[in-house]
């Protein structure tokens, strides 16, 4: 059967006879991708030409594989002679007769490249050994074709061909043949990161102009990353390199030429963020349809975006190791206990907790935590949590991940890490060694809760003021060590998790869409949640005072000061209600988990100031009302739910065990965030008294100043060893300065792009309807009121919607007096929330950019049940 010496591209299906890359530009225009019209001169026409010449290729080039040196060199020279001397004029009339067959444009320039056998394989690419030659006129075909021949028979050849393991049967060379296109921009792009073998990256060099030029190494191009979603859409440009390009191969009349850009294209990008994106969906969609990485050659003109080749991406590694630059990061959960700059103290005890206690029981359990990665990440002052990697752990350990940001909060993961589950040995173990962790929590928890409650009696500063220096150093190491040998926060949160997930997947299916709205209600007025109990508290001073005429006038008095409260309610058994309160709760504050936030006892006037506003409002819940609320809104849920349940007893009596286990893990949690609070104040009053005596010795201008040294650095100092503390701590003063005065991003999901200044910040829409995730159901409307800080309790007024940037748990007196809570930021699991839910207060949290999209006293309507919230004209 005789063999086609010339066919459209369209058809080019057979490897040995049009070669790897007409292969590849077939299969692209059978997938509907856009590639240049053009045909392909096969293997046939190169066999044809040899034979013509006398000469077997076989035996020539075995005997160059087997010679070397100037011998080898003579057996390509002759090759290559007989080749030149091959009358190439009728195969040149044929080319064109084919092109005019396709109703291609004759009197244009053309592109004639390479297609070897063995171009563009899997395992060996052979890219750059052959000759690609642009700007061809129509006459001079026939001449650049049979120098596409004479590139096979070549040293280099010969050797990749021998180190690529081929075996002894030469290559045979067709030819693709297209018009020239007018490029813009060309170059190169893979479908994954051909270094690190990331496949949520693309990876993308262009130059302006023909990619000749690259392609030959001449040019540096521009380079860009594109990150890919898990369903190889773009969502980002990771990194950005322009090379700043002030000229461009084109083609002109008298052949390819380097010319100038114009001014207004000189140093800039050479594609566009459209363009880039484009790109790169294109890249994925092709290595979907060929079922394996490629690398592209591409070029934009104005018509738009060609594919020029396509093949195998050779040579790939396995994908490197996940590290933290590969991660996600959110301000989630540290953002809501911790004040927006913690302190240097703040933040070393932060990174020591999350390693100690949180991902060391996250290996104990078999997990694999990857060599580097840390849990904590610190960006211009404020930490970060490793979302990535909690969410692998969760995979690892078999559990689903999908409710994960919603309990946490932030933004949902951009980029799926690829985490495989432990095996069923290391999962039965793990759940052996979780239970016995539950059963410590429930336990131990009672007695140590007490203990650290007798912790932060025992070192109240007016017990203190006895200890020298070293005495101090002894405590903080001894309740250091305490919490080293009790501290309950994985066990109770993955009992919380536990319950959590198997209610997660029950209830989707028994009750339909609405579940988690019934299952907040259900939740509400437990009264077992010991920092909602605060705000009941609250509210039974506040009527205490109202029935009392004297404290009435006071709190009520336009010149109102709050410092005199101890001369003005002294007797009372106001006063007596509110110390007991302070010995309860005033512990407790904004940004509690950093030693250096001031407390509730240090600051009274921000709780009187609460019970004012109470005082004045013309209505008011008192304590029965606000129980009875809770409790009707909690039994209402649970009636619908048994309602749905409906004959299905055993439905009824599984989710009953799970409720009242939920509950129970969700006040132990609270309680624990609680307790653990008087171990915070017991190591406050300890550092402050330290501060004291520093101060005393001239070692320090202030006592806070003791704040700005981290747990490692302290121990150092009182070790001896000897640095410019006083100097350290200026300059770590200074710089907690600036980092106030520098906004950041609750989410980092590029963190290279963040810290180089090159990640593009997403613009907001105008919808005037925003959602985030439920809290706690209800639906109020009422004025906008921001709380950035303490400093905005005195200006909150009853029936005010709360909008912060987290739920932080210390807010919790405020919940009393206001109709309903937003939050930038913040899941269902955070402590403010899980306090929001169980008073009642109807709240929503994780509504990206509302603060931005809010004046105060806006009026909005929130529906808290639906995680709406819409802006009133």
């Amino acid at each position: 059967m005789n063999r086609s010496l010339l066919l459209p591209l369209a058809i080019c299906t057979q490897p040995s006879l049009v070669g790897g890359k007409a292969v590849g530009l077939a299969r692209l225009l059978a997938g509907g991708f856009p590639v240049p019209s053009g045909f392909c001169l096969t293997t046939e026409a190169y066999d044809h030409a040899l034979r013509a010449a006398g000469f077997s290729p076989t035996e020539q080039w075995q005997a160059a594989e087997n010679s070397s040196g100037a011998e080898r060199q003579r057996i390509l020279s002759h090759c290559c002679g007989l080749i030149r001397n091959y009358d190439i004029a009728e195969l040149t009339a044929q080319i064109l007769e084919q092109a005019r067959r396709l109703d291609l444009p004759l009197h244009q320039l053309w592109a004639v490249r390479s297609s070897a056998t063995n171009e563009d394989g899997v395992h060996a690419s052979f890219a750059g050994l052959y000759r690609t030659h642009l700007g061809i006129p129509p006459e001079e075909m026939g001449l650049a074709v049979k120098d596409l021949w004479l590139s096979i028979w070549n040293e280099r050849v010969l050797n990749y061909h021998a180190m690529s393991g081929s075996s002894g049967t030469p290559p045979a060379m067709a030819v693709v043949i297209q018009p020239l296109l007018e490029a813009q921009a060309a170059g190169v792009a893979y479908s994954i990161h051909p270094l690190t073998g990331r496949a949520t990256q693309v990876v993308i060099n262009s130059v302006a102009g023909l990619a000749e030029a690259l392609v030959d190494g001449r040019v540096t191009p521009d380079q860009y990353v594109v990150e890919m979603d898990e369903n190889s859409q773009p969502i980002r440009i990771s990194e950005r390199t322009v090379t700043g390009q002030f000229q461009a191969l084109r083609a002109t009349g008298q052949g390819l030429r380097e010319l100038p850009l114009p001014d207004d294209a000189v140093g800039r990008a050479t594609l566009s963020d459209d363009q880039l994106f484009d790109l790169a969906r294109t890249a994925k969609q092709i290595e979907k349809l060929f079922g394996y990485p490629v690398d592209l050659e591409w070029l934009y003109d104005d018509c738009g975006l060609w594919l020029l080749q396509a093949r195998p991406i050779s040579g790939l590694t396995r994908p490197t190791q996940l590290t933290n630059d590969d991660c996600e990061w959110s301000r989630a959960n540290f953002k809501e206990t911790l004040p927006e700059l913690p302190s240097p103290l703040g933040l070393s005890f932060l990174e020591l907790f999350m390693e100690r206690y949180i991902l060391a029981p996250y290996r104990r359990l078999g997990c694999r935590v990857p060599e580097g990665v840390t849990s904590v990440r610190t960006f211009q002052g404020r930490p970060y949590i490793n979302m990535t990697l909690f969410y692998s752990l969760i995979v690892q350990l078999r559990g689903d991940p999908s409710p994960f940001t919603e309990q946490i909060g932030g933004e949902v993961l951009a980029r799926v890490p690829e985490a495989h589950p432990l095996g069923w040995f290391t999962i039965a173990r793990a759940a052996v060694v979780m239970m016995a962790e539950l059963r410590r929590v429930v336990h131990d928890g009672p007695a140590w809760f007490a203990e650290m409650k007798v912790m932060a009696a025992e070192h109240r500063a007016d017990r203190l003021r006895t200890f020298s220096g070293e005495a101090i150093a002894l405590r903080l190491d001894a309740i250091g060590q305490r919490l080293d040998e009790h501290e309950l926060t994985f066990g109770i949160a993955g009992g919380v998790s536990q319950c959590l997930q198997a209610l997660g997947r029950l209830l989707s299916r028994w009750l339909g869409k609405d579940w988690r709205a019934l299952l907040n209600g259900a939740l509400q007025g437990q009264a077992s949640v010991i920092s909602a109990q605060q705000i009941v508290r609250l509210a039974e001073i506040a009527d205490m005072v109202r029935r009392d005429p004297r404290s009435t006038s006071w709190f009520t008095a336009e010149k109102w000061d709050p410092g005199e409260f101890r001369r003005r309610l002294e007797g009372t058994d106001i006063l007596h209600a509110f110390d007991r309160y302070l010995e309860d709760y005033g512990h407790r504050g904004v940004g509690e988990s950093d030693p250096m936030s001031p407390r509730f006892a240090d600051r009274p006037e921000l709780l009187l100031s609460v019970l004012r506003t109470q005082i004045l409002a013309p209505t008011s819940a008192i304590p029965a009302d606000i129980l009875e609320r809770q409790a009707a809104v909690r039994e209402r849920a649970l009636s619908e739910i048994r309602a749905r349940l409906g004959w299905r007893f055993h439905r009824w009596a599984i989710f009953s065990w799970w409720y009242r286990r939920l509950c129970r893990f969700f006040a132990l949690r609270e309680a624990n965030r609680h307790h653990l609070m008087y171990y915070s104040s017991a190591a406050r009053s300890l550092l402050l008294r330290l501060g004291e005596l520093l101060v005393e010795q001239g070692r320090l201008s202030s006592r806070e100043d003791i704040f700005y040294l981290t747990i490692k650095e302290r121990t150092e100092w009182f070790a001896g060893e000897l640095r410019d503390w006083r100097g350290l701590i200026e300059a770590r003063r200074a710089q907690r300065d600036r980092y106030a005065t520098v906004s950041v991003p609750d989410t980092i999901q590029n963190w290279k792009a963040i810290v180089s200044g090159t990640d593009t910040p997403l613009s907001m829409d105008s919808e005037k309807i925003l959602h985030g995730i439920p809290i706690s159901p209800g639906l109020v409307v009422g004025p906008v009121r921001f709380v950035r800080s303490m400093e905005d309790w005195s200006r909150v007024c009853r029936g005010d919607i709360l909008v912060v940037s987290v739920i932080d748990p210390g807010m919790a007196p405020l919940f009393g007096v206001a109709s309903g809570l937003v939050a930038e930021m913040g899941g269902t699991l955070s402590h403010g929330a899980i306090i929001a839910r169980e008073y009642g207060l109807p709240a929503v949290a994780n509504v990206f950019g509302i603060i931005s999209r809010l004046k105060e006293g806006d009026r909005i309507s929130l529906d808290a049940a639906r995680g709406e919230i819409t802006i009133q004209d």
